[in-house]
C-alpha cells in the first residue's frame, strides 16, 4: 500500500515538535546550572581575592544558597546569614565565659541541644537558621580546639569573623548572580496587568 501525501506531513513535523519540547524541558535546569556555576565562581574569586583562610566555605555557601526561584534563594540566604552570625556570636561568648575545657564543651553541647530544640519547634527557613546557629558554633569550636583537642584560646574571635565572612560572601555572591540573571515572568505579567488597566 502506498502512503498518502497527507500522512507524511505529521511525520516530518514530529521531530521539530520533539526538539522544541526537549529544549523547553532542558532550558530551565541548564540555566539554573549556569547560574549556580557563576555564583560559586564569584564566591571563590572574592574569597581568594580577600585571601581568606578557607575559601571552600564561600563556594559551598553559594551552592547551598542557590535555588531555582529567586525569592526562595534570597530568603534561604538571609536565614543562613542570621544562623551563621548567631552561631559565631554564641561561640565567642561561650569561649569568653568558660575558658576551661570541660565547662566549655558542656556549654557547647547545651547550645547545640537548644538550637536543635528550636529547630524542631519552628518551621521552614527559621528552623534552618536555628540548626545553622548550632552547627556553626560546633564547626568554629572544632577549628578552635584543633585536632588534638587543646583548650580554647584567644583566636576564637578571628576564627568566627573569618568563617562568617566566608559564608556571607558565598550567600551574597549567589544573591547577586541570581538577581542579576533572573528571567522570571514578573515583568511580563506586570506589563500585561498594566495593559489591561
Amino acid at each position: 500500500m502506498v502512503p498518502v501525501a497527507h500522512d507524511v506531513a505529521p511525520l516530518a513535523a514530529a521531530p521539530h515538535g520533539m526538539m522544541r519540547g526537549t529544549l523547553g524541558a532542558v532550558g530551565p535546569p541548564l540555566l539554573f546550572g549556569l547560574r549556580l556555576w557563576a555564583s560559586v565562581c564569584l564566591a571563590y574569586y572574592l574569597a581568594f581575592w580577600l585571601e581568606l583562610d578557607n575559601a571552600a566555605w564561600a563556594g559551598l555557601s553559594a551552592a547551598i544558597a542557590c535555588q531555582p526561584r529567586l525569592g526562595a534563594s534570597l530568603r534561604k540566604g538571609w536565614f543562613r546569614m542570621i544562623g551563621t552570625v548567631v552561631g559565631a556570636v554564641a561561640i565567642v561568648v561561650l569561649t569568653a565565659i568558660f575558658p576551661q575545657q570541660r565547662a566549655f564543651l558542656v556549654c557547647l553541647a547545651l547550645w547545640g541541644a537548644a538550637c536543635a530544640l528550636v529547630a524542631s519547634l519552628v518551621a521552614n527557613f527559621t528552623s534552618y537558621a536555628a540548626a545553622l546557629a548550632g552547627y556553626t558554633a560546633a564547626i568554629i569550636a572544632a577549628d578552635l580546639l584543633g585536632p588534638t583537642g587543646g583548650g580554647p584560646h584567644g583566636d576564637v574571635f578571628m576564627l568566627a569573623v573569618t568563617r562568617t565572612t566566608e559564608i556571607c560572601i558565598g550567600i551574597a555572591s549567589a544573591g547577586v548572580v541570581l538577581a542579576g540573571t533572573d528571567v522570571g515572568s514578573a515583568r511580563r505579567r506586570l506589563a500585561a496587568l498594566l495593559a489591561s488597566l
